[in-house]
This record gives C-alpha cells, sequence and structure tokens, in this order.
C-alpha cells in the first residue's frame, strides 16, 4: 500500500520507484497530512504520472557518476591497481576539470572535438613547455570513450559522442640500444655498494625481461643448475605500495635461458645476499633476487639510480632504462636470430608487434626476402 493512514488519523502517501541508477539508493517519495483518502490518492496518481516522469527526463549525469560505475566495474572484474590507478589519474587530471557538472545528455561531437584540440596543447606537468603526446591524447580519448560507453550501457546518456572520433597519428618511437660494449662501459661506472643494481641492469641487458618482471623476481623463479629464468609475473607500485600480478600478456609467462657468466654472477649474489638479510628473514628465497636491504627496490629507485649512474660518463650513448630491452633484442638479431625467437623471448602477444618493432634491425633478411620475391617473379 503506498497510501497509508497515520496514527494521528490524516493520509500518508510513500511511494517507491526503483533505486537510483548512480548511487543505487531507494527512490521514494514522502507526503503526509491529507485529510481524506480521495485526496491522498488523488495526489499518489499525479506524483507517478508527473512528477516522476518529470524527475527521470531531467535528471543530470556527469563524468563523476559514470566514471565512479565505471571504477567500480573494473575493481568487481579484477582489474590490476595499476590499470585502477593510471584510469584515475587520467580522469582526475584531465576529464574532470575540463566537463565538471556538464550534463552530458546535451554534448555532441563538437564538443569533444574540442576537447581533444584543448588536450593537445596542454602540458605534461605544470611549468614544462612540452605538451601531452598523441598517444597519451589518445589514451585519454579511449577513457572517455569509456564513460560514455557506460552511461549508454546504463541508460542514464543516450548517445556516446566520442564514437565518430577516430585516433590521432604516432608517429613511430625512435629505438635506442647499447651495443655489449657500450654496456660494459656503463657497468665500469656502478659502485661496490650498487651491485644489486647492477644485478638489475645485467638481467635486462641480457635477458631482455620488462623492469616490472625483474622487480617481481625471487629465488624460486631461478633454476642455478639449469640456468633458467621461469618468468610467472610481475611487480608494480600504486602509492608506495608494492604489488605483484601476472604478467602483462599470456605469452610473457616464459622460461628464459641466461648465459654462464650471468649464472655465476647471480650465484655468487644469492650467498652475499643471505648473509645481509638473513637476520631479518628466515626465508631469503623469498626475497626479490635483486634485493640488499630489508626494504624492496621500487621501479622508481631503480630508474633514478640508472640516471644517476649514466650522468657519470657523458660521452656515454644516452638511452632510457627501458632500452636495454631493446639492446637485448638487438643482440639478439645480431647473432642471426628470426623473430619467432625475439618474440618468445621478450614475451611478446604477437609476432606483430616483434615485426613493426624491430624491422628496420633486419636489413639483410628484408634484402633477402626482396631478392626471392624478385626471383619468383623473373620465374613465374
Amino acid at each position: 500500500m503506498t497510501v497509508k493512514k497515520a496514527k494521528n488519523g490524516t493520509w500518508t502517501i510513500d511511494i517507491s520507484d526503483g533505486f537510483h541508477p548512480v548511487t543505487q539508493k531507494r527512490i521514494r517519495i514522502i507526503r503526509k497530512g491529507f485529510k481524506t483518502k480521495k485526496e491522498a490518492l488523488d495526489i499518489e496518481q499525479h506524483i507517478r504520472v508527473v512528477e516522476l516522469r518529470e524527475k527521470r527526463f531531467d535528471f543530470l549525469v556527469t563524468t563523476d557518476m559514470l566514471f565512479n560505475i565505471l571504477e567500480e566495474e573494473d575493481l568487481q572484474n579484477n582489474r590490476k591497481i595499476s590499470y585502477i590507478s593510471t584510469q584515475k589519474n587520467n580522469y582526475e587530471r584531465h576529464i574532470k576539470p575540463y566537463f565538471k557538472d556538464t550534463n552530458l545528455n546535451k554534448l555532441s561531437y563538437e564538443h569533444i572535438f574540442e576537447f581533444r584540440e584543448h588536450l593537445k596543447t596542454k602540458s605534461k606537468k605544470q611549468n614544462s613547455n612540452s605538451t601531452l603526446s598523441p598517444n597519451t591524447v589518445n589514451k585519454i580519448m579511449i577513457l572517455l570513450k569509456k564513460i560514455f560507453d557506460t552511461g549508454v550501457r546504463k541508460s542514464l546518456i543516450d548517445k556516446n559522442p566520442v564514437d565518430n572520433l577516430r585516433k590521432l597519428p604516432i608517429s613511430k618511437p625512435t629505438i635506442n640500444f647499447w651495443s655489449v660494449e657500450e654496456f660494459n662501459e656503463f657497468r665500469k661506472l656502478i659502485t661496490k655498494d650498487e651491485i644489486s643494481y647492477d644485478l638489475f641492469f645485467t638481467i635486462a641487458f641480457f635477458t631482455g625481461m620488462r623492469m616490472g618482471e625483474i622487480l617481481a623476481l625471487n629465488w624460486y623463479d631461478i633454476n642455478l643448475i639449469t640456468s633458467t629464468i621461469h618468468v610467472t609475473k610481475t611487480a608494480y607500485f600504486v602509492n608506495n605500495e608494492n604489488h605483484i600480478n601476472s604478467t602483462k600478456t599470456r605469452a610473457g609467462t616464459r622460461f628464459i635461458t641466461i648465459n654462464n657468466k650471468l649464472t655465476v654472477m647471480l650465484t655468487d649474489w644469492k650467498e652475499k645476499q643471505e648473509d645481509l638479510l638473513k637476520e631479518f628473514t628466515t626465508d631469503t628465497d623469498s626475497l626479490q633476487i635483486i634485493q640488499s636491504t630489508p626494504i624492496a627496490i621500487t621501479k622508481n629507485m631503480v630508474d633514478k639510480k640508472f640516471k644517476q649512474v649514466l650522468s657519470r660518463n657523458k660521452n656515454l650513448k644516452k638511452i632510457r632504462i627501458h632500452d636495454l630491452r631493446h639492446s637485448h633484442a638487438s643482440l639478439l638479431i645480431n647473432q642471426g636470430e628470426d623473430y619467432l625467437v625475439v618474440k618468445e623471448r621478450l614475451g611478446h602477444a604477437s609476432i606483430t608487434t616483434t615485426i613493426d618493432t624491430y624491422s628496420h634491425l633486419y636489413p639483410s633478411k628484408q634484402k633477402s626476402l626482396a631478392n626471392k620475391w624478385l626471383y619468383n617473379f623473373c620465374s613465374g
């Protein structure tokens, strides 16, 4: 019953209209003090036919509402914390300040295009002259599309104005890498008290592993007898907290054979690490293999140390820490390995990624392929 008699003899209307689509709270309209039941029933009819209908059509849908729904769905679907953190950062920095309390139902393609033009001129950081890269702008627009898709799926908005917007073209990044000789010059700059970082850089150069994969390694992942590393997980840090998750792709789970020198280096370090940290734990095999103190090494610590060591020799070619992975690929290619070997060793999900990234390092193979095509053409 939505119309009830109160203890004081008057009549009360209590209408429930389901749940709020965003807050999930029950929608209720309560009116009190009607002298007769007929008066209450007449008002109830008006509320159902007119007021509730108007509420539905005047409902203000904002990016905040839809992003909260999207974020909750990502959490329920067990998306990686690093992904959720990146999405939230992009939303808070770029999307939320621009749209604020805008009613998304009133936005058109032109408004979205204007927003992207705004992003193209936006600085990467405060007091920086460099603007957001096309790749970053595309990622923000993908997030905005997901926000609108959520609204359409929940029947909160009628259309997605991002649908027909094409991605910005992205130029192929320049790949830098070191030769073995250049890497050895870099290692000469590392001091004795930086041995754990030396180990990290050496593993990166001679295995091509991703930074997060190396940071997640413990001694249970390494077989020093067969000289193999079993890559099964990756580490990432959000708000200074360490998180371990599965590898970036299914193909990222793999076995990597390491050379004899690296095996010896790991064996020697394992004994030293046990001596250094045995007073802090009874299970040193569970520690990061590069850990030299009770505190785990983070991505920022490695990146900072890499830049610090590199600055000690101004004549050494400047590369990013991720370029150690490219250096390993270059090493494989120069030794005559084909695309498939490079793909499997680097843990690429698709051979297309390997070819797109490293095809320019295969000039001899391209020449051989071109000659083969010429032969087939002439003999056809």
